[in-house]
């Protein structure tokens, strides 16, 4: 018998918002935050998860949030978290003196989809001195519509990120569309 979709992946339609999730993530089992209105998470390991926010928008599209650097700072950089632990620490796996996390910056695109409506894309890769995965790839899209910025937000380990997870997380971020 042969698979009737082939390509690993089912399409989701949610409150003014659509993208495709990978045929084996699962909805996630932890507390959802306030705003968030989708959170998938990888069946094979739940450091792999995508999260959809939805937020009322003061304007009629991303443009009005500033530049993508003005978005990424605003409302992206506190996606991924803060630095909790203070004090004095030796320069280890990279890191400099007193620092035990790091996010570079992989790629940034202003992007329009096919009715002319503009998104903000940005690849993240954040790296902690915990030792586990080696860091955290994070594909960030935002756009605004029906009074609302929507902003998907995948998550991924890097070691998975190697091991083929990169697919799954692309094709969400590459989908990820706003009506």
């Amino acid at each position: 018998r042969q698979a009737t979709n082939t390509t690993g992946f089912i399409p989701y339609s949610g409150d003014g918002f659509a993208l495709l999730l990978p045929s084996k993530w699962n909805p996630r089992r932890q507390q959802v935050t306030p705003g968030v209105v989708l959170t998938y998470e990888d069946n094979g390991d739940a450091v792999n998860h995508v999260d959809v926010i939805a937020r009322k928008s003061a304007s009629g599209s991303i443009d009005g949030y500033g530049a993508p650097d003005k978005f990424l700072n605003e409302v992206v950089r506190p996606l991924l978290g803060e630095q909790s632990y203070t004090g004095e620490t030796r320069s280890e796996g990279g890191f400099g003196a007193n620092k035990v996390s790091a996010a570079s910056l992989l790629d940034v695109q202003e992007a329009k989809d096919a009715a002319g409506k503009t998104y903000y894309k940005y690849n993240i890769l954040t790296r902690t001195a915990d030792g586990n995965e080696g860091g955290r790839h994070h594909l960030v899209t935002a756009a605004v519509g029906g009074g609302n910025l929507y902003i998907a937000h995948v998550t991924v380990g890097d070691k998975r990120w190697f091991k083929g997870v990169d697919k799954d997380a692309l094709g969400i971020y590459n989908s990820f569309t706003v009506a």
